[in-house]
């Protein structure tokens, strides 16, 4: 094994090669590289789009929401208590939701306004890392009080201390009816980043059952330890309650963008495979072609009593370095670029003027990445078993050379 590695070495580093072996072993590393390069920086992305969509996006959106089939729980506080006797239940808000349409002087715009105890929402979900003390100090001070997303604020055109027209159907009518207008105060703009920005909109709650002409809330929203249990929880509550619920989660209304996050993820490794195997195939072919150039040389080894095993490990070892300088550089590349990933594409903004991610197309607006060194070792260990497994048959092609044909010229 010391024999074969030393010649190995000394072979990668000081071996002559002619042209075509020089290309072969240029197309070899490089295919290596490419590929760690791609699925590591790719994974990072992957990473960093999952890690906003469960610590950011998903902290506003609901995880668990438990809504009465009448449009009023008959019993919330007795709700409330079950819920919380769930291990998984971590805080519970009751809230209200009212379809609207806003007007501010020309502009109108559709809401989905949501009526909640702001102390009770800032424990099921991150609104309260959005909101100011002196926000929060109006927003309970002034129960005709508006918070509203960054984006939806200037779509409507409307300062913080401005005044809105709410137009909302009266409550218990079926068809078409004349809508009652309520005036509204903005009290606070919060920047969320993505879709969001585009539909949040809080009103206190005692505001929005006084809308309907209802005592209490519609709903109970659920924030959960594993926001992957969501839907299990949903139903292990919704189950044991003594009312008509509907029983909902974030797997329902977001659970696609999780989804498709894993199947992007998938498709990368698929492709990566696919450059992984057109490097294989540059190893093969470089290897062989040194089989037949070093023919002589290796026949002369196995007639100084070199094993077969010897040149087996000769050629496993050549291949193990190539692929061993691919997944170096590769791997290394790949993590410099994912963690300057999000600048260089802040700069490129910048300087273009355009947009990489659409904020009103995409759950955020910026490219996140997350690096894992636990993936790049997976990948690093699956190129290196890619090069070794390529190399295997030229390997054993050059250990079966029968050194007395080969130096007779036969």
């Amino acid at each position: 094994m010391s024999l074969s590695l030393h010649l190995a070495w000394r072979q990668f580093r000081q071996g002559h090669l002619n042209r075509l072996q020089r290309f072969l072993r240029i197309a070899a590393v490089s295919g290596v590289a490419l590929g760690c390069l791609v699925l590591v920086l790719v994974l990072s992305v992957m990473n960093g789009f999952q890690k906003v969509l469960t610590e950011r996006f998903l902290s506003l959106v609901p995880q668990v929401e438990l809504i009465a089939v009448k449009g009023e729980l008959k019993r919330p506080k007795s709700l409330t208590s079950l819920a919380e006797s769930n291990a998984q239940v971590l805080a519970v808000a009751p809230f209200r939701n009212i379809n609207a349409l806003a007007v501010s002087g020309e502009h109108l715009n559709a809401l989905a306004l949501r009526g909640i105890d702001l102390e009770k929402e800032k424990q099921v979900s991150g609104i309260g890392r959005l909101i100011s003390a002196e926000m929060t100090r109006d927003f309970e001070a002034n129960p005709n009080s508006l918070i509203l997303g960054q984006a939806l604020a200037d779509k409507l055109k409307v300062k913080v201390g401005q005044e809105l027209s709410i137009l909302v159907a009266p409550p218990g009518t079926g068809g078409l009816s004349t809508p009652r207008r309520h005036r509204l105060t903005l009290v606070g703009v919060v920047k969320v980043g993505g879709q969001l920005d585009y539909s949040l909109a809080y009103l206190p709650i005692a505001t929005a059952n006084g809308w309907k002409e209802m005592q209490r809330p519609e709903g109970l929203r659920l924030k959960v330890r594993d926001v992957f249990a969501a839907d299990q929880v949903a139903r292990d509550v919704g189950y044991r309650a003594h009312e008509g619920l509907y029983m909902d989660n974030w797997t329902r209304t977001q659970g696609h963008l999780y989804q498709d996050i894993q199947m992007v993820r998938v498709i990368i490794y698929l492709v990566v495979g696919l450059i992984m195997l057109v490097a294989s195939f540059n190893i093969i072919s470089l290897l062989m072609v040194t089989v037949r150039e070093e023919a002589p040389q290796i026949a002369m080894l196995r007639s100084l009593g070199a094993r077969q095993s010897t040149i087996t490990g000769l050629f496993l070892w050549r291949g193990g370095m190539l692929g061993g300088l691919g997944v170096v550089l590769g791997t290394g590349l790949g993590l410099l670029l994912a963690m300057a990933l999000p600048t260089l594409v802040s700069g490129w903004e910048q300087l273009t003027g355009s947009t990489v991610l659409a904020g009103d197309i995409y759950f955020t607006d910026t490219l996140p990445t997350q690096v894992h060194l636990a993936d790049a070792l997976v990948t690093a260990l699956l190129a290196l078993l890619v090069a070794l497994a390529a190399t295997l048959y030229p390997a054993l092609h050059a250990a079966r050379l029968q050194p007395a044909r080969v130096l007779s010229g036969g």
